[in-house]
Parts: C-alpha cells; sequence; structure tokens
C-alpha cells in the first residue's frame, strides 16, 4: 500500500493505519472520496483527510466564471464545499459539479449529524 500518503486537513493527526483503512474503503464522488470517519482531497503531494466530527458548518458555494476571471463566459459555473471545523478553520474543496456538491453535504451529514448544513449570514458571525 505504498505511494499515498495523508495529511490532516484539520484537527490532528489520526492513526495512519485507521486513515489508509478508511481510505480505501471511501467512496468516490468526483473529485472526493468519502469514507467511514473521514472525508479526502487530493493535494499536491498528499491526501488531505478531515474527520467528519470536526466539522460544524457545511455548506455548497456556486461561483461564476466570469466573475472570477474578469470577462464574461456563458454557462461556467465553478461549485466548492466550504467546510468549518471546530478550530474556526475555512476549508474550500472544489468539486465538478452541483450534484456532486450536493451528494457531498448528505454524505457528511450522514456522518455528522451534527453539523449545521446550508449558508446562512448569521452563521458566519457563530462558526467564524
Amino acid at each position: 500500500m505504498k505511494g499515498y500518503e495523508f495529511a490532516a486537513a484539520s484537527g490532528k493527526n489520526q492513526d495512519v493505519n485507521v486513515v489508509r483503512r478508511d481510505f480505501f474503503a471511501a467512496k468516490p464522488i468526483g473529485n472526493i472520496r468519502y469514507g467511514q470517519y473521514y472525508m479526502f482531497q487530493r493535494g499536491v503531494t498528499k491526501w488531505l483527510y478531515i474527520d467528519y466530527n470536526d466539522i460544524v458548518w457545511a455548506y455548497r458555494r456556486l461561483e461564476d466564471v466570469h466573475s472570477r476571471l474578469g470577462r464574461e463566459t456563458e454557462g461556467q459555473e465553478l461549485h466548492s464545499l466550504m467546510i468549518v471545523t471546530k478550530e474556526k478553520k475555512r476549508i474550500g474543496i472544489s468539486v465538478d459539479s452541483e450534484d456532486n456538491a450536493l451528494k457531498g453535504l448528505y454524505m457528511i451529514q450522514q456522518r455528522n449529524v451534527f453539523v449545521d448544513i446550508g449558508f446562512a449570514k448569521e452563521k458566519e458571525d457563530r462558526y467564524l
């Protein structure tokens, strides 16, 4: 099982053997893998993982490409999952479609029933 390295994106590092087992059993949805205990995203050199129990707030963010690039591009949208942890760390994970973002939020909620799902301006004051 060489070739896979892991790093905690939030919280503390977990037992690498538990993380590795969860990674290989994880369900891939788009570019994110959802395990029983952790969600994984590919980093530059390692797979970054987030413990579901560290997540307090999660929401989908939608951005038009033309607003980001400064020119109009019709029909182009960027979808992201925004994760906020107990340590008030905000993590943005790019996803390839609205459907995968919604499936991701569902998977997070299934594994942490205490997570607050959905964006509201008042939640920023509470969680950040």
